[in-house]
């Protein structure tokens, strides 16, 4: 038998409602439904740390680069919802850095781990953020014992997506936390329209060994209630249309052309608005990406816009209270 990962309800192994193997490592993973607390998990439930340094997903290509310069909707809900305006803020996952730099602006005195060196490295070199650290919440929670460090808030966003031993993880989050502390971050949020058809056309992203655990906003609010924090509050992302386009762009014609018309324009697979290679091109490349987008946005409005109206964003947006 085996058991939920959040509330430990009992799961027959031959219970599971889809499979899943590997290119990473060539394993074979399932996937579970537990009707008590409404998350879902893959098993074998196991981490595997160098998947990120080894660029398992090309989202980490892009952090190594130091590519990303603009912050999501996910962050922005953050300003717009956390109560407090300043104070000690430690971002867990910080990936390269671009959270932290705008929560810095805001007025916090930002921190920050990741298991990834190679973020952090970004983090330091592009953006001197000298508190950041190569080190997972359980060793930074140590080091804080020792130190007496204690934070405001502490943010995760698309982190608890990939913890094997999610409880763990929160309350090694906790113990970090002053007294009346918050937490706030992101999940992807797998009843998203856009997540459902992102499986289909990049099917490593929202699996494992990158993501083990699927969150609903029961699931989500059911969570972070079980392990003792109060003032809950569940949130999905905005749906924008441009961001719904892309999508039905990719089902016809698939992601090589996707990537093909980025390295053609900008020089770089990767490097769309908001990047560092974008805003450094000359003005007709920028002016040519900028039209043939808009032609992609007039051909897919219609469908985009019934999108938009029928279901939740990407994320689910979290705060709560120690």
């Amino acid at each position: 038998m085996l058991r939920c990962p959040v509330c430990q309800s009992e799961k027959d192994e031959r219970s599971f409602i889809e499979t899943y193997v590997s290119f990473f490592n060539n394993q074979e993973y399932k996937l579970y439904h537990c009707e008590t607390c409404d998350l879902q998990w893959w098993e074998p439930l196991k981490i595997i740390p160098e998947f990120y340094e080894m660029e398992g997903n090309e989202a980490y290509e892009l952090f190594h680069m130091g590519l990303r310069e603009e912050i999501g909707e996910n962050h922005r809900m953050f300003f717009k919802y956390i109560p407090l305006k300043s104070g000690r803020l430690l971002d867990v996952g910080c990936g390269d850095g671009v959270f932290l730099k705008e929560a810095q602006k805001a007025g916090f005195e930002v921190w920050g781990i990741d298991f990834d060196s190679k973020s952090i490295k970004v983090c330091q070199e592009k953006w001197g953020l000298k508190n950041t650290f190569a080190m997972s919440p359980q060793e930074f929670a140590e080091f804080c014992q020792k130190e007496g460090l204690k934070f405001d808030v502490i943010t995760f966003f698309e982190v608890l997506e990939h913890q094997d031993k999610p409880v763990e993880f929160l309350e090694a989050i906790k113990s970090m936390l002053k007294p009346e502390g918050y937490i706030a971050g992101s999940v992807p949020n797998r009843e998203s329209w856009m997540i459902k058809k992102g499986r289909k056309l990049y099917p490593h992203g929202d699996s494992p060994p990158h993501h083990f655990l699927r969150f609903s906003k029961i699931a989500l609010g059911n969570f972070y209630k079980r392990v003792g924090f109060t003032d809950v509050f569940v949130e999905a992302t905005s749906v924008k249309t441009t961001e719904v386009v892309p999508y039905f762009q990719v089902l016809i014609t698939g992601t090589n052309i996707n990537k093909l018309f980025r390295k053609t324009i900008t020089t770089h697979e990767l490097a769309g608005e908001g990047t560092t290679i974008f805003r450094e091109l000359p003005a007709w490349r920028k002016a040519v990406f900028k039209g043939l987008k808009g032609l992609r946005f007039f051909i897919f409005f219609i469908p985009a816009l019934i999108v938009k109206f029928t279901t939740e964003g990407i994320y689910l947006y979290f705060q709560c209270k120690s």
